[in-house]
Order: structure tokens, then C-alpha cells, then sequence
């Protein structure tokens, strides 16, 4: 399971050390990657978001890995950016995706990579049923992941979309990929 690799990328899910050590700026976290870690990274919601995802890690381990998880170039092994759930399936088995590149990184492909292999780990998950996303109406290149990845939009609120991709839907667009 660790990390995650596809043509390009390493994709490494994040423990409650690794996690602190990022929000501490530790040089443990780019050892623990085997990667260097840009000045620009984490970008600034993450930044906002590791304090919440270390308390909830202390108080539900089990959270793991269903939260961060480090997208890593295999080649020039720098950080890329982040990618993740917002906790554990539900009762219904849905998860929520969420992800960010570094802006010299975009429009290159690598977050249809990482996505394609996060839900795909996802859904080899028994308690997963579903995902779910939500992107800004003017995030135009999110709205293309997200279409690409073959999610629906189910709905428009606050100036976001919300999308949905049931696992029975992946993997016949899976099938009809391969």
C-alpha cells in the first residue's frame, strides 16, 4: 500500500508523525518522504487544515489513512502537492476527495494521476461505495479532473459543484480505459 505509484508519481499516505512533522516544518518530513519539500508547500489551506488533522488523528486513529496523503514526483522526488479524504466512509460509504497542486505543477496531468489512483485504492476499500467532490463554479481545471474521473455533478450551492462517482461507474469506465 505505500505509497501509491502510477507512471509518475509516488502518492504516500500521511501518519500523525508525518503529519506534525509538516505542520512543524521538521526536516523529519521530507526525510520521511524521501523528497524535498519546497518552500511553497504546504500551501496555505493545508496550512490551515494540519492543526484539525493532528487532533483528529490523537483522537481517532483509525482516521488513517482516510485523510492526507503526499503527492511526490518519482523522478525529481520534489513535493507536488496533496491530495486526501475529509475522514472515513459513511454510513452509506462515501468518501469526499480533495487535492491540490503547486501552481508550477499544473496542467500537466499529474492531479488526473493521482486522483485516478486514490479512488482506485479507494474502491478496493469494502467500505467504500462512492466518492464525492466539491469544486469552486470557477475552478475550471478541478471541474475537468473531476469529469474526466467519469463524477456526475449532483448539484450547485455557495458558488461550489458537488460530484459524485459511484464505484459500479468507475469501473466500467476503468474497463472501458483499458
Amino acid at each position: 500500500m505505500l505509497p501509491l505509484t502510477t507512471d509518475r508519481l509516488l502518492i504516500y499516505p500521511c501518519r500523525l508523525p508525518l503529519i506534525t512533522a509538516i505542520y512543524l516544518q521538521d526536516p523529519q518530513a521530507a526525510a520521511t518522504l524521501n523528497a524535498e519539500i519546497p518552500p511553497d508547500w504546504p500551501q496555505a489551506e493545508l496550512k490551515e487544515l494540519l492543526p484539525h488533522l493532528i487532533k483528529l488523528l490523537q483522537h481517532d486513529p483509525k482516521s488513517f489513512p482516510w485523510l492526507l496523503w503526499v503527492i511526490v514526483s518519482a523522478t525529481s522526488k520534489t513535493v507536488l502537492g496533496d491530495i486526501g479524504f475529509k475522514g472515513r466512509p459513511d454510513e452509506n460509504g462515501m468518501v469526499e476527495i480533495g487535492y491540490s497542486l503547486r501552481p508550477d505543477h499544473r496542467n500537466q496531468g499529474y492531479m488526473q494521476e493521482a486522483t485516478t489512483a486514490l479512488i482506485d485504492w479507494a474502491f478496493q476499500q469494502p467500505a467504500v461505495k462512492g466518492i464525492e467532490a466539491e469544486c469552486d463554479i470557477s475552478n475550471i481545471a478541478s471541474g475537468k479532473v473531476l469529469q474526466r474521473l467519469g463524477m456526475r455533478q449532483t448539484g450547485i450551492y455557495d458558488y461550489m459543484i458537488r460530484w459524485q462517482l459511484l464505484e459500479k461507474d468507475f469501473t466500467a469506465l476503468r474497463k472501458d480505459i483499458k
